[in-house]
């Protein structure tokens, strides 16, 4: 189970909102499958966001909050996703339209 390892170690960097783009979406796809890590995650969860919560006296559904949690880095994940996407479109219109300057001021 040694990518559970690796995937253990990446959930501090999830509660802080800190994986990158790759290891974001390994670790959601990695999470949706396997329930030992779920698990981990949880009750890392609780300890770091559901303690807190408890001692400033507001109520806490240790599920629903982490199930948001999931579900924000899910549509971060996309949109990120979507964001690079554009910016390769981007790229190649500007290499594109670079090539047709070049055509142009050969031709004239």
């Amino acid at each position: 189970m040694i990518e559970c390892k690796q995937m253990e170690k990446l959930i501090p960097q999830f509660l802080d909102d800190d994986l990158d783009n790759q290891d974001l979406s390994d670790f959601l796809d990695h999470i949706d499958n396997c329930p030992e890590c779920k698990e981990e995650l949880t009750i890392q969860f609780l300890v770091r966001v559901g303690m807190q919560r408890l001692e400033d006296g507001n109520t806490f559904n240790l599920a629903k909050e982490l199930e948001r949690e999931l579900t924000e880095a899910k549509k971060k994940m996309h949109r990120r996703k979507t964001l690079v996407l554009i910016s390769y479109v981007l790229e190649i219109t500007v290499a594109a339209l670079f090539a047709l300057c070049l055509l142009l001021a050969i031709a004239l």
